[in-house]
């Protein structure tokens, strides 16, 4: 399991990199609805977090029960999100260090039938000026994503979750010799990048708990 956590904390700080936006607005701007990455999959992921970068568990950002397995309600205050894990989770932060300037990327992670359920934030010092390239930035960071696993992309869509524009995939690849599935969802709200995606072994991968992950998932404004 935790070979799956090293190897998604990677694409989660890919992701941080290559939706970092290159157009920043000025600070008096109008805030826009969502950001707009431009950056393409071809860039290099970002170093795996070491394990001097985790930070302890915040007191916002908990289970709302005590339960050590099965599934349970996530709420952090500090990410404005909440959603449901099948298991009690982990919490880490590190300072990704983008063309913009240092970003302090979150990640909650949790695992179930070798298989982990991620979920991280990061947010951008800026507004975007244009948010009408913000599906072409997250497809682009999708691809990334499957890349680093030196996988395929199976399908993918646009998705609104209420009105944030997201993108959903599904991919399949590698963890050294294990064959791996990935679904997830990519959402862009203001200048804050969400990544909600689960990774594990194909043969043990379920659908139907990762279905219930990702749609659990809920932004809170």
């Amino acid at each position: 399991m935790k070979k799956y956590i090293s190897l998604a904390a990677g694409f989660v700080l890919f992701t941080v990199s290559a939706c970092t936006p290159s157009a920043p607005v000025t600070d008096n701007a109008t805030p826009t609805k969502a950001a707009s990455p431009t950056a393409t999959s071809s860039e290099n992921p970002s170093p795996k977090p070491s394990a001097s970068s985790t930070s302890t568990p915040k007191a916002d950002e908990k289970p709302t029960n005590s339960n050590v397995s099965g599934w349970q309600d996530y709420k952090s205050s500090a990410g404005k999100f909440s959603i449901q894990v099948p298991s009690k989770p982990q919490e880490q932060s590190q300072d990704q260090k983008t063309d913009v300037g240092t970003i302090k990327l979150n990640m909650v992670i949790a695992e179930a039938n070798d298989s982990g359920y991620f979920v991280g934030y990061a947010d951008f010092p800026n507004k975007i000026a244009n948010p009408a390239d913000v599906q072409k930035g997250l497809a682009d960071s999708v691809k990334g994503s499957v890349a680093n696993l030196k996988g395929d992309i199976k399908s993918e869509k646009e998705y609104l979750l209420g009105d944030i524009p997201c993108r959903d995939f599904e991919a399949g690849g590698k963890v050294q010799s294990t064959d791996v599935s990935m679904k997830g969802r990519f959402c862009l709200a203001d200048n804050r990048l969400y990544q909600v995606f689960a990774l594990g072994a194909k043969d043990k991968f379920s659908t139907a708990d990762v279905d219930r992950f990702i749609a659990s998932f809920k932004i809170e404004k």
